[in-house]
This record gives C-alpha cells, structure tokens and sequence, in this order.
C-alpha cells in the first residue's frame, strides 16, 4: 500500500503530526498535544489573529504556502489572502 508505513501510520497521520508539532512550537497558548491538535481539527473558518501570525511566522522561516495551507486545512491562496487581509487591517488600525 503507498503512503502506509509498517506501524499502520499513513503519510497524512505523519503530517497531521507534524503539523500539531509545528503549532505547538510556534503558539504562545498550546500547551499541550490535545490543544494543538484542536487547532488543526477547528475549521479554516475559525481561524483566528493568532493563526495567521503563526502561518506569517512559518512563511518568514521559509515554509511554503501549501504546506501552512495543509496545517491549517485552507488552500494555498486563502494562506495568502488570510496573510493578506489580516495585514491590511492592522495597518489601517495603526493609522
């Protein structure tokens, strides 16, 4: 079977993973596997300011923008245009 490794693990349960390692790394609130592995299952419509500092923090270290997308369950374009929108609007309030 592709993408299956011996222990059973599908290369999707490796990035669901590594994508809640990545979010426990990167937020100020996750504590534990359980809360980081939360953020992954909420919807893409749920997400929040903090998430999208997150996914500016991984784009900045060189992650790419299909791999955020795949963290947070969203296309590669909403990545950007959540990127997009949430620096619009902090700029406007700092006016």
């Amino acid at each position: 079977m592709k993408g299956v490794s011996k222990m059973g693990e599908t290369a999707f349960d490796l990035r669901y993973n590594i994508a809640a390692l990545c979010i426990a790394i990167l937020r100020e609130d996750v504590a534990t596997p359980e809360q980081a592995f939360a953020v992954i299952s909420e919807s893409a419509y749920k997400l929040t300011d903090e998430d999208v500092k997150d996914m500016i923090k991984m784009k900045e270290q060189g992650m790419y923008r299909r791999k955020i997308g795949e963290i947070y369950g969203i296309s590669p374009y909403s990545v950007d245009w959540r990127i997009e929108r949430y620096k619009k609007r902090i700029s406007q309030t700092a006016i």
